[in-house]
């Protein structure tokens, strides 16, 4: 009996080891890009690949390619972050619980993307997920919270997803163009980074099973604005072909006057004139933000004196040229034929409400685009209420995230991981991932989901244990 034992124990010991969950070698995980190869790993049958460079960049200059390199690079660990202040959060036990943020570790070296795919250079022409996170265009990183892997959506639905860090806040941001030619583009290089990596997507991520010609743009908070901005940018046209906002429906951009007073102010406060100012590229980072926090403080000021309310937060910046515009002055009818996808939570940042709608917002970006474009708009509402934390955080901000990445397990610190909240997280991530392969949303176990008119508002509300369509009251 004990031999027979032993054989038992070692055939079940033979089948785990053939039916192997995780893999790093780098033989097996070896991919190629335009610039050399990379290695990752492999996890439950998903290639993994973290911190690959998809360009560089010299401080508020434009993105440039990466140097080619020899040999095999690994890319199994996170990036790089952009440099951003500090993470006051983790003071509160309850909202870290909530959060669990990556933090990562910071450089002005960030340029980086991660990708996960079913395979690999096999033919397949798989959607791609193209991920932008939140923190407005001031914090936040591609692996910041749990909810952001891509691992489940692509085991899922067998789709290719990225996600990328890029420049932000006053490296991203800062409007230095009235000191000439050279900083012509410093006010927008954070969004410029964004298609420099929608570009390197094009031209690699064949590689990875994706298909170039059916990439999704999509994000939450910042992530969405930055959708809602791509979508407004004519060097981006052409790199994405559906669109997803997030609770990011931020329509208007910073006027360039009021941002060129914040980059003239960051000098004088750090004592640099017309002839000195290209010493602002090694001036330390600290004390770069703190000039031009300072500067953005004193623009404010005067702006209220003013009278004109202009906006000084990091941004977009309307130079008529590289940004023309969000959602403003037809900027937007540039990509009128692209399927869009908009919602938000139903507490976003605030408690519980009686009213049931989707957001003002939502509804006026919606409206734009259904009347303007030539494709269809659709509109959602995450209305389930989380149950963590005794239900405190409602049908909050960031909470649809895991949702719609089929992360609701992994993120069981925001979603509770009831049996409710993963069958809704199946219906979520299903309809994103037919809208990315199809450019309709609609998914088995919804009610049919139709698109959005100014006169239906039709709304896919989702909650749990039903989904329903609302419609204009």
């Amino acid at each position: 009996m004990r031999g027979l034992a032993i054989s038992v124990l070692l055939l079940a010991c033979t089948a785990v080891a053939s039916a192997q969950v995780f893999d790093s070698s780098t033989e097996k995980t070896k991919a190629q890009t335009k610039y050399g190869q990379v290695a990752g790993y492999i996890d439950q049958g998903v290639y993994t690949y973290k911190g690959i460079p998809y360009a560089q960049a010299e401080r508020f200059m434009p993105a440039r390619e990466p140097n080619a390199w020899q040999g095999v690079r690994s890319c199994r660990h996170w990036g790089p972050v952009c440099p951003q202040a500090r993470n006051n959060g983790w003071r509160n036990d309850e909202t870290a619980f909530f959060y669990q943020w990556n933090d990562g570790y910071q450089s002005e070296d960030c340029l980086r993307l991660n990708i996960w795919t079913k395979g690999l250079n096999d033919g397949k022409k798989r959607p791609v997920l193209f991920w932008l996170h939140g923190g407005g265009y001031t914090s936040g990183n591609g692996q910041e919270h749990p909810g952001y892997d891509g691992r489940n959506l692509a085991a899922k639905g067998d789709v290719v997803v990225v996600t990328i860090n890029h420049r932000l806040n006053v490296l991203g941001y800062l409007d230095l163009s009235a000191f000439g030619e050279k900083y012509k583009e410093s006010a927008n290089v954070g969004m410029t980074d964004i298609v420099a990596a929608l570009r390197w997507v094009k031209e690699n991520i064949a590689y990875f099973g994706g298909d170039p010609d059916c990439v999704t743009i999509f994000g939450q908070s910042g992530g969405g604005g930055k959708v809602s901005t791509l979508l407004c940018m004519p060097s981006a046209q052409g790199l994405f072909h559906r669109a997803m906002v997030m609770s990011g429906s931020f329509l208007g951009s910073t006027p360039q006057q009021g941002a060129r007073e914040v980059g003239e102010f960051t000098a004088w406060y750090l004592g640099l004139t017309s002839q000195t100012i290209d010493s602002i590229q090694r001036v330390p980072y600290e004390r770069l933000l703190e000039a031009a926090d300072k500067a953005s403080g004193e623009v404010g000021r005067r702006n209220r004196a003013r009278g004109n309310g202009v906006r000084v937060s990091w941004g977009p910046v309307n130079d008529g040229d590289i940004m023309p515009g969000i959602f403003e002055n037809g900027s937007e009818r540039i990509s009128r034929n692209i399927p869009l996808l908009i919602g938000s939570t139903l507490n976003e940042f605030s408690s519980p409400e009686i009213d049931t709608r989707v957001r003002p917002a939502v509804i006026q970006q919606a409206a734009l685009r259904s009347q303007e474009g030539d494709a269809p708009v659709y509109v959602y509402l995450s209305a389930y209420q989380v149950p963590t934390l005794d239900g405190r955080n409602h049908a909050c901000h960031n909470s649809d995230i895991p949702f719609f990445f089929n992360n609701v397990l992994k993120s069981a610190q925001m979603t509770g991981a009831t049996k409710e909240g993963l069958a809704l997280g199946d219906k979520m991530s299903s309809a994103l991932i037919n809208f990315a392969r199809t450019g309709n949303p609609n998914a088995k176990g919804l009610p049919n989901w139709p698109a959005f008119t100014p006169e239906t508002e039709a709304t896919m509300r989702f909650d749990a244990p039903k989904c329903e369509v609302i419609y204009k009251q």
